[in-house]
């Protein structure tokens, strides 16, 4: 079964990760019936946990069509940004046939992802609430 996975960046520094079975073919099969789920279920769990919403710029959604791939992905979002190990996660991922794309949840972080305006990103924070 398919995987997809959220990970977003927020302005507290913090990152979560949020991840989904699916039986959509591929990453615009998921994102055409499910639009805004995923991003739903992080807004909600990060209000229940009286974290920020807000986040740094556009997530990154990740679709893994079974296991190995959903492993590499998992893989990579437990590395450390800049190291040896996350790039070869990113190579795995690539091997596995992973599709990545951006994820805008709002209007402005639409604009910036068009415009090129992302704000300084930090280090990904190790993620949370990955599962």
């Amino acid at each position: 079964m398919a995987v997809v996975t959220l990970l977003s960046d927020f302005i507290d520094g913090t990152s979560m990760a949020l991840a989904e079975d699916t039986d959509a073919a591929d990453l615009n099969a998921f994102m055409t019936a499910n639009q805004g789920r995923l991003w739903a279920s992080v807004q909600q769990r990060r209000q229940q946990r009286h974290q920020t919403i807000v986040r740094r710029g556009p997530g990154t959604v990740y679709f893994a069509a079974d296991a190995a791939g959903a492993a590499t992905v998992e893989r990579y979002l437990n590395s450390e940004t800049g190291s040896a190990e996350e790039a070869a996660a990113i190579q795995a991922m690539q091997a596995a046939g992973v599709e990545i794309a951006p994820h805008v949840g709002a209007d402005r972080e639409r604009d910036a992802l068009i415009n090129g305006r992302l704000r300084g990103l930090t280090a990904q924070a190790k993620a949370e609430g990955f599962g």
